[in-house]
């Protein structure tokens, strides 16, 4: 019995596929998807787009503003509660989170605080920008609700904004 286990425990050993120095290991996985930093200074007003990757809701006025995840602010006119009307995109590349006081819109882009006066929705302006004011850039280091191999972030490249399928050559981050 004893040499039983032996041997197949043996065979089992033999059976495994575990890649040497001079071989690569692929398998599926995920690879980030970049916004460079240089992408991020991009910042203005835009026609109506459809919406994406939906994140924060303020009503202001006669308005409704919804946010995009890294891409900027749907403006959605609801002067007629009935039949609201996707009217402006805000490019903000970058941006997650955002407030609203008078005719300013305060928005992070990323390691940046931008302040833009909104009083013409179509056409706004940069006031100020307080820069590197965030530690981190707050882009995903990590893929959301996945399990399995990933190519690591490198911070390097800008922020990531999104996750693709890919073919992984020696992936050295999982979850």
């Amino acid at each position: 019995m004893k040499q039983l286990l032996i041997f197949t425990f043996i065979l089992l050993l033999g059976s495994c596929n575990i890649p040497t120095e001079d071989e690569n290991f692929t398998t599926e996985g995920l690879r980030p998807v970049y916004r460079t930093f240089l992408e991020l200074g991009d910042v203005g007003s835009d026609e109506a787009r459809e919406f994406g990757k939906l994140g924060k809701i303020v009503a202001f006025n006669e308005f409704i503003f919804i946010g995009e995840r890294f891409e900027g602010i749907h403006v959605v006119d609801n002067s007629d509660p009935t039949n609201p009307q996707n009217v402006h995109f805000w490019k903000i590349p970058g941006n997650i989170d955002f407030t609203l006081k008078g005719n300013f819109l305060y928005a992070e882009n990323s390691h940046d605080l931008l302040v833009l006066d909104i009083s013409n929705p179509a056409a706004i302006q940069l006031v100020s920008k307080i820069e590197d004011i965030y530690q981190e850039p707050n882009g995903e280091l990590f893929p959301s609700n996945y399990f399995g191999f990933f190519e690591c972030v490198d911070i390097n490249k800008g922020i990531v904004v999104d996750w693709e399928e890919a073919i992984l050559v020696n992936p050295e981050c999982r979850i």
